[in-house]
């Protein structure tokens, strides 16, 4: 009964994950016919900025609700709320304090007007409902699923009819605020709208506070390891290429989402929820950990194999540049779902101090390498020095879960080996078979960065 229970939770979160990115691919591709690649590169930077200034006082309000034992009693969740909206606002405010100092650093006379109003999204976020967060300690993984497909949809609508309508930046400026309102709006009705009250306990604030400070830090973190590469290029590169890089991005992030997802939604709250010695812990996932991982190691080195097919097909010349980003980008993505895993578990057990330092060694190594790389070597070394970064972050895990009697290295070892070996494979045979391009040819479309 666990087994089919825990399949249909699976087949609910890969299936609602595939559709709603399905959806954002689609909205992508169209949105790339309509307009042009300079404008993906200022809304990568202005969306990545919005992303960090949103971390800037994350304490972890929905892992809070998740983790802790009475998450879903209204005195903690309704305490967590209003320290939500109180953070919307500040956040607003800081980002119409930030929106000419960052305009000037970029160098770019269109963040003056766009970062101010996209700091709505700010407020639309604070008021939002923790209904999603109760549903996730619940694993009523199909109400969060099918609420996902419904704003993966609106949203896709709303941007395609405003590119259509005006093709310009504003077009995606306006999307986003829409698309957030329509989700903050329908959030609430996930539960039971009387469920929201104003309240603050001190006992929960107390508890969301020390919960949430290595939440906060591991987000800060987290954020640069993840981003440093859009921040640090968009001074560095034209917005075009920056444009043409974040769409490679956006696909090589796909896999390692999804077992974000699957981590947040099962593995995080199923560890959480262990109620026997921790000693008991690590032979009751091993199992169900290899035969996740050997799926996905069949899975990723097939699409990384066929990754920049993908981009010849759907996109047209101005972008073909992305095709050789992308198979490189996509090989690193192993060690990202493998991180990702990890700092599930890691959390489930409440260390969540160890997801800051695994982060953090990813981020010394990108801002140390990345400049390096690109300043002697070029764009090509930068980008193979972004790929491999997260096995920095799996190391600094892979020694936090030894520590705590949770190391899967063996097993992981023998899965790289495989990995390696499929997709070598698979290039082997698409290439006979005609289907893929081959290496000279590959390498043509690498140079294609610059021209």
């Amino acid at each position: 009964m666990v087994s089919r229970q825990m399949m249909s939770q699976i087949t609910w979160v890969a299936g609602s994950y595939g559709a709603s990115q399905g959806l954002r691919l689609f909205t992508n591709i169209v949105l790339a016919r309509l307009l042009a690649p300079q404008l993906f590169g200022v809304m990568l930077v202005v969306n990545t900025l919005r992303t960090g200034i949103e971390l800037l006082s994350d304490v972890g309000i929905g892992q809070n609700i998740v983790s802790n034992r009475k998450g879903d009693q209204p005195d903690f969740y309704n305490t967590a709320w209003t320290i939500q909206i109180i953070r919307g606002l500040l956040l607003f405010a800081i980002g119409l304090l930030l929106a000419r100092p960052l305009a000037e650093f970029y160098d770019s006379d269109q963040l003056i007007e766009i970062i101010p109003i996209i700091s709505v999204v700010f407020l639309l976020t604070g008021i939002q409902s923790p209904s999603r967060f109760i549903l996730q300690k619940r694993q009523a993984v199909k109400a969060i699923a099918l609420f996902d497909v419904f704003i993966a949809a609106v949203s896709a609508i709303v941007h395609i009819a405003l590119a259509l309508y005006s093709p310009t930046i504003w077009a995606l400026v306006a999307g986003l605020i829409i698309a957030t309102s329509i989700s903050t709006t329908a959030s609430f009705f996930l539960i039971d709208f009387r469920i929201h009250r104003i309240k603050i306990s001190r006992e929960h604030v107390r508890a969301i506070i020390s919960f949430g400070k290595w939440v906060f830090a591991s987000s800060v973190v987290f954020f640069l390891a993840m981003n440093f590469d859009r921040l640090y290029f968009a001074k560095e590169i034209p917005f075009a290429i920056l444009g043409i890089y974040g769409i490679a991005r956006t696909f090589s992030d796909m896999i390692g989402m999804l077992v974000q997802r699957v981590g947040a939604m099962m593995i995080f709250p199923k560890v959480a929820a262990f109620a026997k010695e921790r000693s008991e812990l690590r032979p009751a996932i091993a199992g169900l950990r290899m035969k996740a991982l050997l799926a996905t190691a069949c899975g990723l080195s097939l699409i990384v194999a066929l990754s920049d097919v993908v981009i010849l097909v759907l996109y047209d010349d101005r972008y073909i540049a992305a095709a050789f980003m992308l198979p490189i980008l996509m090989a690193g993505t192993w060690f990202s779902i493998l991180s990702t895993m990890g700092e599930s578990f890691m959390l489930g057990i409440g260390k969540s101090v160890h997801s800051a330092q695994a982060n953090f060694a990813k981020l010394l190594w990108l801002v140390i390498a990345v400049p390096l790389a690109l300043i002697y070597f070029g764009f090509v070394a930068a980008l193979c020095v972004i790929a491999v970064a997260d096995l920095f972050r799996y190391i600094s895990l892979s020694f936090s879960q030894w520590k705590e009697g949770l190391s899967f290295l063996k097993q992981d070892l023998a899965l790289l080996s495989l990995f390696a070996f499929l997709v070598v494979m698979w290039r082997y045979i698409f290439m006979q078979l005609g289907l893929v391009a081959d290496i000279g040819t590959w390498l043509e479309y690498g140079g294609m960065i610059n021209g």
